[in-house]
């Protein structure tokens, strides 16, 4: 007959091993993120080069340097200032972006949005009354209704479906 101390050994010692055995359960069955992008409160924050960030809040003011990958901007009255990004995705109404560099991409989604860059590779724009001011823009798409594009020189593509949108050179 094995001693009341061995007993106890042997219990505690299943009563660990069931332990991890739910924990490590739980960890392999847990799904991983599908979005891994950076959330940023307000502030200011240094982007890792090429990570996706993501600037959520109405009304806050967010402040990026370094060379960011795909920035996506949600929220109504939002202002953000960056470095430079790969992308960009404004999402909201009555915002206000300005990039110091360069974007390779920008997607305009909401209304009364300003936007401004160095350069841009390429904008779409599917709201209404907003404004993209960039010296230097490659390819413009307007979708929809009294928006504003200003540049120096004519893009090297620009499609309108929208009424009442202006190419202004400058």
């Amino acid at each position: 007959m094995p001693s009341r101390k061995s007993a106890v050994l042997r219990a505690a010692t299943a009563l660990l091993a069931g332990a991890l055995a739910v924990g490590m359960a739980g960890c392999v069955s847990a799904e991983r993120p599908t979005d891994d992008a950076t959330r940023y409160a307000a502030g200011h924050h240094r982007c890792v080069p090429g990570a996706s960030v993501e600037l959520d809040g109405p009304s806050h003011t967010f402040h990026l340097s370094g060379s960011c990958g795909e920035v996506v901007v949600r929220g109504d009255g939002v202002t953000a200032r960056l470095q430079r990004a790969v992308s960009l995705d404004v999402q909201g109404q009555s915002s206000t972006v300005a990039v110091a560099d360069r974007v390779g991409s920008a997607v305009v989604r909401g209304d009364g949005v300003s936007l401004s860059a160095d350069s841009v590779g390429s904008v779409l724009i599917t709201g209404q009354s907003n404004s993209v001011t960039a010296p230097a823009l490659g390819s413009v798409m307007v979708q929809g209704d009294h928006n504003v594009i200003t540049t120096h020189v004519h893009p090297s593509d620009y499609r309108v479906s929208g009424q009442d949108d202006r190419l202004l050179l400058q």
